[in-house]
């Protein structure tokens, strides 16, 4: 298994794209940060461009990080994370969705693909100026000093 990341998702994988991230079966675990997070910066979309699939989150220009197994037949993400800088310090992940089989609990946890994603949101903060922190806005407490 190989996992690569890109910003942008083929047009072809829509449907894979919205179920992976509205429609995952453990986002019962972090329900009310969903709702938080609706109320605050809006709701997420899927919107395409001429160069792929990319997810906007109410008005504002978040960024997303996709995961690619290129070891399977399909094209569709595996993974995905949705972050913007929400002030001159910090960016914030907004969201992360694995699905089943890369999660914890599936046959390809091995892979650490949740972990593997915010390690890249990290990678990304740490080169932008003046960005000094990494939160998780479902999770309050949890800050990464970068």
């Amino acid at each position: 298994m190989k996992i690569v990341f890109s910003s942008m998702a083929p047009t072809a994988c829509r449907e894979e794209l919205e179920n992976l991230l509205f429609f995952n079966p453990r986002q019962h675990k972090v329900r009310e940060g969903i709702r938080d997070s609706l109320s605050q910066f809006g709701h997420p979309r899927v919107v395409e461009s001429k160069t792929g699939l990319s997810v906007r989150i109410g008005d504002l220009e978040a960024q997303t990080l996709f995961a690619f197994d290129t070891d399977r037949d399909s094209e569709a993400p595996v993974g995905a994370v949705v972050f913007l800088r929400t002030s001159p310090e910090e960016v914030t992940i907004l969201h992360v969705a694995v699905e089943d089989e890369y999660g914890l609990q599936g046959s390809r946890s091995g892979v650490g693909l949740g972990i593997a994603l915010v390690e890249q949101v990290k990678e990304i903060a740490a080169r932008i100026v003046g960005v000094k922190r990494l939160l998780f806005f479902y999770r309050h407490q949890v800050v990464m000093r970068l």
